[in-house]
């Protein structure tokens, strides 16, 4: 009964949190496509600020020292609450290898505003990123289906398990189990 309490207190306590959502898991770029769009959406009550950009894996760099072939328009934008937000995202140049799939993340920095009330306050904020898989599709390469696992080769040898993906396509593995679960982090397998 006392969890329940201070549980009903912490929540009538902290503020809800609305925020900006990316529709979809990942984005997949096909090359046939001059563009595509992704849609956010802000969940919140109160307009954000969404700064967006796409990265190769390294989390170390800032977006404006980021070099990847595609730009993002709008890359900032204010999303007021309870609206949506295109992103547009366009191939710079096609230098991309044609054989395999290629792996970037999308990410959405969402920036709430300054309470009003809190001028005179100090206040903490806190921003949130999301980050996706954005997978860009050579023409020719199909999509991850059933039979894209026939193509992994799976060895087990002294204690450990190898798996070699020889598709053209990044494959996700969630869950690997024997007698319990054996992988404690997602596993993204690259082409070839």
């Amino acid at each position: 009964m006392k969890k329940l309490v201070a549980l009903l207190l912490a929540g009538s306590v902290m503020p809800a949190w609305g925020g900006i959502y990316i529709y979809g898991t990942r984005i997949i770029y096909p090359a046939q496509k001059k563009e595509i769009t992704v849609q956010l959406m802000n969940e919140g009550s109160r307009s954000s600020l969404v700064q967006s950009w796409i990265d190769d894996g390294d989390t170390s760099l800032p977006p404006e020292k980021i070099q990847v072939p595609f730009v993002i328009t709008p890359p900032v934008a204010r999303v007021g609450g309870g609206s949506g937000q295109q992103l547009k995202i366009k191939q710079l140049a096609n230098s991309l290898p044609k054989d395999r799939e290629s792996l970037f993340f999308l990410n959405v920095l969402d920036i709430p505003p300054n309470p009003a009330e809190s001028e005179s306050q100090n206040i903490i904020k806190f921003a949130m990123q999301n980050r996706i898989k954005f997978i860009y599709r050579p023409q020719g390469i199909t999509g991850v289906g059933k039979n894209s696992f026939s193509y992994l080769h799976i060895r087990y040898t002294s204690g450990s398990i190898t798996i070699k993906n020889n598709s053209a396509n990044w494959i996700t593995i969630p869950d690997v189990t024997g007698n319990s679960k054996i992988n404690k982090e997602t596993l993204l397998l690259a082409p070839w």
